[in-house]
C-alpha cells in the first residue's frame, strides 16, 4: 500500500483526485489532504508519505515554494496543474511527473505505474530540487504577490524593493505601484535572495533589488537610495556584501 497526500487549493480538485485514486489505483491510500499549502508543509513532514500530489498554482505559497520549506524529501512527487504553461514545459524537460487538470484516468494510472517502478529509489527528489535550483538561477522568475483581489504574478526583475509591514509586507514595483501583501519579508527573502540574484536583505525591514539602487551614501552608517528616491538603511553585517554587489571595492 502506497500512502499519499493531496495538496490543492481547490477542494473539488482534492475530492475528485481522491475518488479517482480509489477507483483506478486502489493500491494508493490517501492518508492526508488539504487545500492549504501552508498546512501541506506540516502534513508532508509529519506523515512522510510515499507520494505527494501537489498543485502548482496556490495562494500564499506556490507548489515550488512549498517544496523549499519541507524537511522530509523522500517521496514521489506528482505535480497537478490546470494550465499547459511554461512551468509544465520546464517540468517535462526535467523529467518530473505531472497531471494536467481535469485529470485523465489513463494519465493517473501511468503516473502510479511510474511510482511503482521507482519504488526503493533513495534519490526520488533529486530532479525536483535540481529543477528548483535552476528556477532560482533564472533572472525572470515569477513571484507570487497575494493582493486583496487575488494573486498577482510579477517578474522579479520588476520589483524594486520589499518593505516589512508588521507581519506582512509591501512590494514596490518599478512603475512605483505598491502592493500590500499577506506574506512576510522572510518568505520573500527565501525566494529572492539567492546566490545569483540581484536581491539583498539590506536591513531587517527591507529587501532591495540592487539594479534599482542609484546611490550609496556612507554617512550615518550607510544607506542606499532607490530609484524612487527612497532611502534604505544598510545593516553593518550586510555592508560588505552590498558593496560587492554594486562592484565597489573598499580598498
Amino acid at each position: 500500500m502506497l500512502h499519499a497526500i493531496i495538496i490543492d487549493d481547490e477542494e473539488n480538485g482534492v475530492i475528485s483526485l481522491e475518488l479517482m485514486l480509489k477507483k483506478y489505483a486502489p493500491e494508493v491510500k490517501v492518508v492526508a489532504k488539504t487545500s492549504s499549502a501552508l498546512e501541506g508543509v506540516d502534513l508532508i513532514n509529519n506523515y512522510r508519505p510515499d507520494i505527494v500530489f501537489l498543485d502548482i498554482n496556490m495562494p500564499y505559497l506556490t507548489g515550488f515554494e512549498l517544496l523549499e520549506k519541507i524537511e522530509f524529501k523522500n517521496f514521489h512527487l506528482i505535480f497537478t496543474t490546470a494550465h499547459e504553461e511554461h512551468a509544465v514545459k520546464a517540468i517535462k524537460k526535467n523529467a518530473l511527473d505531472y497531471l494536467l487538470k481535469p485529470i485523465d484516468a489513463d494519465d493517473l494510472k501511468k503516473a502510479i505505474e511510474k511510482v511503482n517502478k521507482k519504488a526503493g529509489n533513495e534519490n526520488l527528489m533529486k530532479n525536483a530540487f535540481d529543477f528548483l535550483d535552476k528556477l532560482k538561477e533564472t533572472e525572470d522568475i515569477k513571484v507570487s504577490v497575494p493582493a486583496k483581489t487575488g494573486i498577482d504574478l510579477v517578474s522579479a526583475k520588476d520589483i524594486m524593493y520589499v518593505e516589512a509591514d508588521s507581519n506582512q509586507a509591501i512590494v514596490v514595483l518599478k512603475n512605483k505601484n505598491k502592493i500590500n501583501v499577506t506574506r512576510s519579508l522572510k518568505d520573500y527573502e527565501k525566494q529572492l535572495c539567492t546566490n545569483k540574484s540581484k536581491f539583498i536583505r539590506l536591513h531587517n525591514s527591507f529587501i532591495v533589488n540592487v539594479d534599482y539602487v542609484t546611490r550609496y551614501v556612507p554617512e550615518d552608517g550607510g544607506y542606499a537610495v532607490i530609484q524612487n528616491e527612497r532611502s534604505v538603511p544598510i545593516s553593518k553585517h550586510k555592508k560588505e556584501e552590498f558593496l560587492g554587489m554594486i562592484n565597489f571595492n573598499l580598498r
